[in-house]
């Protein structure tokens, strides 16, 4: 009986190793990057190229995060928004699959930002209004296939926008 006991626990230790090594290659093969060019849609600025927003989803928190390269952004606070089209003339309402209401919507991604001489720069993690264990965590598969905005905090004018592009992995730049 005892040797069974052993044999017992040593067979359930090298079954929930195998299957942490499964959760951890699975998880792996769900990350995700892109680069998002963002360019200028304000009036008499349309086109004019601000960098890029890196977005690839964080192994370590399981959640999204965006790294600013942008250069030339007038002076300012800005909120940065998911919306549901792929179309920065005509981006559509902000990502909201769930119907939540305004400042809890998935595509609420971030409240503030001030850039520092006319540069957006830094990496920032986007987590849920309520981070919870059952939260909805955007990734990057998600975002792809969406317009990406960052429009001024003090009158909600569009400034800036870029498409995150369908496809494969992007490597880092």
């Amino acid at each position: 009986m005892v040797n069974d006991t052993v044999n017992l626990r040593q067979i359930c230790r090298k079954l929930f190793a195998q299957a942490g090594i499964l959760v951890l290659l699975s998880t792996q093969a769900l990350a995700d990057s892109v680069y998002v060019d963002m360019a200028r849609i304000d009036g008499g600025h349309e086109g004019s190229q601000l960098g890029t927003i890196w977005a690839v989803d964080s192994w370590f928190l399981t959640l999204v995060t965006l790294n600013f390269r942008l250069s030339g952004v007038p002076h300012g606070s800005y909120q940065v928004r998911l919306h549901e089209m792929p179309d920065c003339k005509n981006p559509g309402e902000v990502y909201n699959p769930f119907g939540d209401e305004l400042g809890q919507r998935v595509g609420d991604l971030l409240a503030e930002m001030v850039p520092e001489n006319g540069i957006l720069g830094g990496i920032h993690g986007i987590k849920p209004p309520t981070l919870t264990a059952d939260a909805h965590k955007l990734t990057v598969i998600e975002m792809r296939g969406h317009a990406l905005l960052l429009f001024s905090a003090d009158d909600d004018a569009a400034l800036a926008c870029g498409v995150v592009r369908e496809g494969e992995w992007e490597d880092p730049r």
